[in-house]
């Protein structure tokens, strides 16, 4: 089960992300929900100008999931999160994901780069950078490029309360048989399917 890491980090000063109009490396990246079985991944494509909460929209489009829940970054030791209005009190000090670019990140990202969502009751995702893209082949906009497995329904909790509700799938007897398309909204729910297509559809209304 994915937790919010307690760690202490200074507070975010000036942005890390950079302003200048230099090209930037961009990145091909393998994200997967940590203990699927059968692996529930997608492999991307995305400019290093963009900031960590902009991959945030990335990864929920790819995934499907809906944004409903918390959200983190952990890369290299370092957490990041999304900014808190000036009265919200902080269990801790974290770094500001809006104010950091994947390539002010490179470093990090090659020891840990993980994506909590939902996160205390929910989804833990490995990021693995596949391969650094040079500048000279900038892109400027995320790509999708390939995927497996449908994106379990939130409200299922976990992956493994996910793993539960397929395996009664297979048991018309059992009484969680029909969660799984309760959880849905879907009777032809199936856990196996993943429709590139609609995932690229997403990622194109994204603005940024």
């Amino acid at each position: 089960m994915a937790e919010l890491i307690q760690g202490v980090f200074p507070e975010g000063g000036k942005s890390n992300a950079k302003q200048d109009d230099k090209s930037a490396p961009s990145y091909l990246l393998h994200i997967s929900i940590t203990f699927s079985d059968p692996l529930i991944w997608r492999r991307i494509r995305v400019p290093g100008k963009l900031t960590l909460a902009q991959l945030h929209h990335v990864i929920q489009q790819s995934m499907g999931w809906q944004d409903t829940g918390m959200h983190q970054f952990t890369v290299g030791k370092i957490s990041f999160e999304p900014t808190m209005s000036k009265g919200t009190i902080r269990e801790s000090k974290r770094f500001d994901e809006n104010r950091h670019t994947l390539d002010s990140l490179e470093e990090g990202m090659l020891f840990m780069f993980t994506y909590f969502y939902d996160a205390g009751d929910g989804w833990e995702h490995e990021i693995r950078l596949e391969k650094v893209i040079p500048p000279s082949q900038e892109l400027k906009q995320s790509e999708i490029i390939a995927g497996e497995m449908n994106c379990p329904p939130e409200k299922a909790g976990d992956i493994h309360q996910y793993h539960d509700l397929q395996s009664a799938m297979g048991n018309p007897g059992d009484r969680e048989a029909n969660r799984l398309f309760e959880l849905t909204g879907n009777g032809n729910f199936d856990p196996t399917f993943f429709d590139l297509k609609a995932a690229r559809q997403r990622l194109a209304t994204l603005n940024y």
